[in-house]
């Protein structure tokens, strides 16, 4: 009876130390991938710190005035007047959609009258379809081994 006992203790040891190793096995797993994404993130933090200088640098007014005194003959530009400035309520106002559904409604309404309606003699000088172009005749080639590339 004693060893059955001790049989069973020792199996359940077993199972509990590949229990055991397989979960740290796991966590270092998990760990290692925590770590990759920080290096990622502090990357990507880097990167957008320098994007930002390079913006600042990118953008600085004299630069902007360099850039625009030398181009100044290709892309005619022209400081901003004061009256060029206005508020939202000062912008026109688009038509309304609506407008033109009286125009779709008559149409629809002409179609849908079948014969009475007038055909459509517009000439629109369109051309002949093109006739569908011969197909080519397909070489058989014998025999053709591939030559050797290399440098020589």
């Amino acid at each position: 009876m004693l060893r059955t006992f001790d049989i069973i203790l020792i199996g359940l040891m077993i199972a509990a130390a590949s229990v055991t190793y397989k979960i740290k096995h796991d966590a270092e797993k998990q760990m290692a991938q925590v770590n990759k994404l920080e290096r990622m993130i502090t990357d990507e933090k880097d990167t957008i710190d320098l994007l930002k200088a390079d913006w600042s640098l990118l953008t600085q007014p004299n630069r902007l005035q360099k850039l625009v005194e030398s181009f100044q003959g290709q892309l005619d530009l022209q400081q901003v007047e004061a009256q060029q400035i206005v508020n939202i309520n000062e912008l026109p106002q688009p038509k309304p959609v609506s407008e033109g559904f009286d125009d779709v409604a008559n149409i629809i309404t002409e179609a849908n009258a079948g014969k009475t309606a007038k055909p459509d003699t517009t000439m629109t000088g369109s051309i002949a379809r093109p006739k569908a172009a011969p197909k080519p005749v397909k070489r058989i080639v014998q025999n053709a081994t591939p030559k050797p590339v290399g440098l020589y």
